[in-house]
């Protein structure tokens, strides 16, 4: 049974006024003796300690307090060498922990983080004009970290157990606007802004709808499997030979939600760039890859590299104030498949969302007054194209 002492030369009886702390004196599960200390004027959190004790043993649910008073830096640490990660998650991860962990929760002890804790979190987030879909993803982590500091016993009780999270499917996705879609006069500007040896970026991304990662990482092979469609299982990443985050680049085969690649479709106008692409810069390596370092041969480009690219075209194409990042070509992809007539739950296969919610959510908004995009001939041609390629394509194609 836990007992409570002092180690003074008090009497028993004075112990109640003397100014020297109460000691909980236990035995843990395995047998050994552990002690905690008390100030003199906290003997009813003695008490509770000690009853806690014994009940968490008959329970079978005791944890060692001592790990309780471990930080969160700390455990945050742990944490990101448990298990299997990529570098790039790892590296992530330490990003989210400077930027919105560490100076709320980094100095405290872990046991002592509670649910109002996190809630007065989220909140700091909110004032400080973080996105909700931002502050969601962040809490599915925190949510994880909190989770494996109770089931590896670092923590008696759960504290994120009450952290409510939509997850990436739900709510936290925000419609699309207006002005976030670029028209095709813009996209055909930033065209032609851009170094020639991206031009047909461009088009893979506004005309085949795929992330800017996954069009740097465009090749040959995959465009030759089936006539008219791109199969898409690459995209580049930061983590390349030489080892770190933006020292040297890569491609990984499993895009983004899915390891099994997807089908998008290949419109003649965007076919008739990549010839041209062809007929400048000869598709290199193995799989016959699109994109080289400007600096290094037989190497990917940067994603760094592209950036500065595409912000030095968004500023020549008198855009600077449009605010477009790459990721504008796949809404003025999407926006093209819809004003096509091109059903929702076929958009989401070719854009490779994780669920038709994510796109409806977005997008579902357009389909009114969609016919109004189609304003020109290019615009025709391409949801001509769009309507020829609604066969679904099977896995068995991959």
């Amino acid at each position: 049974m836990a007992s409570i002492i002092k180690r003074c030369d008090c009497k028993v009886g004075a112990w109640p006024r003397c100014k020297h702390s109460w000691v909980v004196r236990f035995r843990d599960p395995s047998g050994k003796q552990t002690e905690e200390s008390f100030a003199h004027n906290k003997k009813t959190e003695a008490k509770a300690l000690a009853n806690k004790v014994e009940n968490d043993k008959q329970l079978g649910v005791y944890v060692d307090r001592k790990h309780s008073k471990r930080t969160f830096e700390d455990c945050w640490k742990e944490w990101l060498g448990f298990g299997q990660r990529e570098e790039s998650t790892l590296v992530q991860y330490k990003s989210i922990y400077k930027n919105h962990f560490a100076e709320m929760f980094g100095s405290r002890r872990i046991g002592s983080i509670t649910p109002s804790d996190i809630t007065k979190w989220e909140e700091a987030q909110k004032e400080r004009g973080y996105k909700p879909y931002g502050i969601e993803g962040r809490k599915v982590v925190l949510k994880s970290f909190l989770k494996y500091c109770y089931e590896a016993e670092i923590v008696p009780k759960y504290a994120g157990k009450t952290i409510a999270v939509n997850g990436r499917n739900e709510s936290t996705y925000r419609p699309v606007e207006d002005s976030e879609i670029p028209t095709t006069a813009e996209v055909m500007a930033i065209y032609e802004a851009i170094r020639p040896v991206y031009k047909s970026s461009i088009w893979t991304q506004a005309g085949c709808g795929l992330r800017v990662g996954e069009a740097l990482a465009f090749s040959q092979s995959h465009l030759t499997r089936r006539e008219g469609w791109y199969f898409v299982q690459n995209q580049l990443t930061n983590f390349g030979k030489n080892g770190g985050a933006n020292r040297g680049t890569n491609v990984k085969n499993e895009p983004k939600w899915s390891r099994k690649g997807r089908w998008v479709p290949v419109p003649p106008s965007v076919a008739d760039e990549l010839d041209k692409h062809r007929a400048f810069w000869e598709p290199w390596g193995e799989e016959g890859w699109y994109h080289e370092s400007e600096t290094y041969q037989h190497r990917h480009p940067s994603r760094t590299t592209y950036t500065d690219r595409w912000n030095d075209a968004i500023k020549k194409a008198g855009l600077g104030d449009s605010g477009y990042t790459p990721k504008a070509l796949r809404h003025y992809f999407a926006s093209m498949a819809i004003a096509a007539g091109v059903p929702l739950y076929e958009v989401a296969r070719w854009m490779g969302h994780s669920s038709t919610k994510v796109t409806e959510q977005v997008y579902a908004h357009l389909v009114d007054g969609a016919d109004e995009r189609i304003t020109g001939a290019f615009e025709a041609s391409l949801a001509d194209a769009f309507r020829a390629r609604l066969t679904v394509v099977g896995e068995d194609a991959a």
